[in-house]
């Protein structure tokens, strides 16, 4: 079997941040947050479990490079 050697390349870990940071960060609303990445693939979705019957509970956790993107996407100069 001829197998070739490849070097191993580094992990990269983004850091994941709440809306609530990103709303203190740009001094907006933390459902304005929710609003804007609810749907962006790349984005984790926490669940908690109901209690009472009430409806279920879910967070986000925000990749900060993802973040970055989308606020210089939203800010940019026309």
């Amino acid at each position: 079997m001829n197998r070739e050697i490849v070097d191993p390349q580094p992990i990269v870990v983004d850091q994941h941040f709440t809306a609530q940071f990103y709303a203190e960060l740009w001094r907006l609303d933390p459902s304005t947050v929710v609003r804007m990445f609810q749907d962006v693939p790349g984005v984790l979705k926490l669940s908690k479990p109901s209690n009472n019957g009430r409806r279920s509970r879910v967070e986000l956790r925000i990749p900060y490079s993802l973040a970055m993107r989308e606020y210089r996407r939203r800010t940019a100069q026309s």
